[in-house]
């Protein structure tokens, strides 16, 4: 039997203007309809270890009404019951003022002591930056940009930061975000199709001493690629994103009302950190397989829009310990879109129980990118914008998005 191809949720906040989506199998309508809107006090998650959110899975997100009703997902089925793609006309994204000053109290204390030093990376077909950091050390980042791009900018930018032990070669050999940043278009303006991906180079670690273990210094995984615990603005990997973003400026490449952060696991932590400590320059964030950062936010108002995509059955970041950072997010009014997958890149209704997770399927799981549903974290990008004036962004045409 064909399965419905799954949809995209969002969290319900006074604040949230969700994505487009389109559900799956009258069957599946049906469940959502008569189980998840006919009991709005209980959720997938409930009666499931920490997968309680509350009542935030009780719809689908869509771009307006309509397209949460089983009704309009029986029209646009296909064969199978499977969502057909329907042309839709170019809707404006959400533009979010840019936050003034720092939003994120400081925390922690840097990270200093390196296990060795990283080497330039051997990004085939992309241009390799190169600059020092604040502590003496090279570091370099991979720019992948589409053909003609000077031709084509300002384009949205979308930095990616990898997981633990890979590096930003993973961006060619887990992700198929080149292929689509050949075309996408994140902009709604054919001139400017495309978008071109950063992938900056984290670093290798030592793990504290025993005798630091117990003097309480901060606990982090010796994997961790970027240092994700130092919250203060002089975070070296935080300004070694900078510098990287801004020589792509300079050459007047980036549409700086349109730049994204996006990472997995210990990647995602650092797209989550990167976009609170830069809120004046990341327009939203996204992060796949990670929970809550140790950055907090500070500010009044909420922080910058997220888009979490997660395992119902991962060994490393639990799917309830993901939803903690989900219902965190619900107290601040943030804006947050998610996505709880099975192992096959498919809806998943609740977190797995522990009996049916063992150690090596979540582990398993949690490496597994979830290559087929890049598509939903572009059209999730391409909601969202940052109030800036179109002579700084680099362009004179008004923000609009596909």
């Amino acid at each position: 039997m064909a399965r419905a191809r799954p949809g995209i949720r969002a969290r319900r906040t006074s604040t949230l203007h969700p994505f487009r989506l389109r559900h799956g199998s009258a069957l599946l309508a049906a469940a959502l309809a008569g189980a998840w809107l006919g009991a709005a006090c209980s959720t997938p998650s409930s009666g499931v270890d920490g997968g309680d959110l509350l009542g935030v899975f009780e719809r689908d997100a869509g771009a307006g009404a309509a397209s949460a009703r089983p009704s309009a997902a029986r029209r646009d089925a296909g064969p199978g019951g499977t969502s057909a793609p329907a042309a839709q006309p170019p809707k404006p994204p959400e533009v979010r003022p840019p936050s003034e000053g720092s939003c994120v109290a400081e925390q922690g204390r840097p990270r200093r002591e390196l296990r060795k030093t990283l080497g330039r990376p051997p990004c085939r077909r992309a241009q390799v930056l190169e600059a020092r950091d604040a502590e003496g050390s090279p570091r370099y980042a991979c720019v992948i940009a589409p053909s003609g791009v000077e031709t084509r900018a300002p384009l949205p930018l979308i930095i990616f930061f990898h997981a633990e032990g890979d590096s930003p070669t993973s961006v060619d050999k887990k992700t198929g975000l080149r292929k689509l940043g050949a075309t996408w278009n994140l902009t709604g303006d054919p001139a400017h199709a495309g978008f071109i991906l950063l992938a900056p180079q984290g670093r290798a670690f030592k793990a504290p001493s025993q005798a630091e273990r117990e003097r309480g210094a901060t606990p982090y995984t010796p994997s961790a690629p970027f240092d994700t615990e130092f919250t203060g603005e002089d975070n070296v990997d935080v300004a070694t994103v900078d510098t990287f973003v801004d020589q792509l400026i300079q050459r007047k490449l980036v549409d700086r009302r349109r730049v994204y952060a996006l990472g997995a696991s210990y990647g995602g932590h650092m797209a989550a950190t990167y976009a609170m400590l830069r809120a004046d320059r990341v327009a939203a964030f996204a992060t796949y397989g990670s929970d809550a950062p140790t950055a907090t936010w500070a500010c009044p108002g909420p922080p910058p829009p997220a888009m979490v995509v997660y395992r119902a059955c991962d060994d490393l970041f639990p799917c309830a310990s993901v939803e903690r950072w989900l219902r965190a997010r619900d107290a601040l009014s943030a804006q947050t879109s998610f996505l709880r997958l099975d192992a096959a890149n498919r809806d998943e209704p609740h977190c797995a129980l522990r009996n049916r997770c063992s150690a090596k399927k979540g582990t398993l799981n949690h490496l597994r990118w979830p290559k087929s549903r890049e598509p939903d974290l572009l059209r999730f990008f391409a909601g969202h914008a940052l109030a800036v004036p179109a002579q700084v962004a680099g362009t004179a045409e008004p923000a609009v998005a596909r």
